[in-house]
């Protein structure tokens, strides 16, 4: 008789249900926690780098200190910025010779050491003496979650192009061109 009576009593089944599956629903919000708030910051980042290219291409000169403006800016530009997420930018002009062959004409980088890349990405992405205004940007992501599990920070890249707004070639510290003096830029009449 005992046992049947012990057998039909429920009570505290359910917070023991409750006990069990307490670790697996924090584990999953966590885990959602996470994949959305990395999305935010990396959606956040690619609008800064898209804000930051749009103002270096608008300017018809730049200098070294602009592209270090720019970098210093993104505590401003990203919202809800993390200091710890370590940023560096990297500015170059690519110029197209009378055959459409690109030219680096002159390259700046911010927060970090120059990133190499092959002019032959940007083909065809302008006319003979034109240019392409390239910024690269890095940032390295860290997870806000590193207190419940121990997860590497991983780097969040991206590449855009502009054309310069005001003149053909942008000058970089008062030089259209820094690597190649023969190209044949061609001012506006």
């Amino acid at each position: 008789m005992q046992a049947t009576r012990l057998a039909a009593d429920r009570r505290g089944v359910a917070a023991t249900e409750f006990v069990l599956l307490l670790p697996v629903i924090l584990l999953m919000s966590f885990g959602l926690a996470e994949v959305y708030v990395e999305h935010a910051t990396e959606d956040q980042f690619r609008r800064y780098v898209h804000q930051a290219g749009d103002l270096l291409a608008r300017e018809p000169t730049l200098t070294t200190a602009s592209i270090t403006t720019i970098l210093n800016a993104a505590d401003q530009m990203i919202e809800g910025f993390d200091p710890d997420h370590k940023i560096d930018i990297h500015v170059s002009s690519i110029g197209f010779k009378a055959d459409g062959t690109p030219v680096l004409l002159w390259t700046r980088s911010a927060g970090g050491a120059p990133r190499v890349f092959g002019v032959e990405e940007v083909t065809g992405m302008g006319l003979p003496a034109d240019t392409v205004l390239r910024l690269e940007a890095h940032m390295t992501y860290s997870s806000p979650f590193n207190f419940i599990w121990e997860s590497d920070s991983r780097e969040i890249s991206t590449v855009v192009y502009f054309r310069p707004r005001e003149t053909r070639a942008i000058a970089m510290d008062g030089n259209v061109s820094e690597t190649d003096p023969d190209w044949d830029y061609i001012p506006p009449e």
